[in-house]
């Protein structure tokens, strides 16, 4: 984030970058990071300080991101960086997380 807002300053944009930089929360991005890896929902959960249905909303969310990421890169172009991120969506979709109803 501190690099975003140094080259935005750097191309004459208004930025504070201390301000651009406190705006970023990464309080989740561990749990994803082991989600990714293939940790159980049940351990994500032992390190979680927020509700399960947090933790899940914020996987769904990311992986929308990362499927609008990919289509941009097919318009683009750039089917290599476009591999890579259906890698990292195929990561994400498994178990408890996608699953079509949590009352089964």
């Amino acid at each position: 984030a501190r690099r975003v807002a140094t080259v935005e300053s750097d191309s004459r944009l208004p930025v504070d970058a201390e301000e651009y930089v406190a705006k970023f929360k990464v309080g989740l991005m561990e749990l994803v990071v082991l989600w990714c890896r293939g940790a159980k929902f049940a351990d994500l959960m032992k390190k979680a300080t927020v509700f399960e249905g947090s933790v899940i909303r914020c996987i769904r969310r990311l992986d929308e991101l990362v499927i609008s990421l990919t289509g941009m890169c097919k318009v683009m172009g750039n089917t290599e960086l476009g591999e890579k991120f259906m890698a990292a969506s195929k990561m994400m979709r498994r178990d408890i997380v996608f699953a079509a109803s949590l009352y089964l």
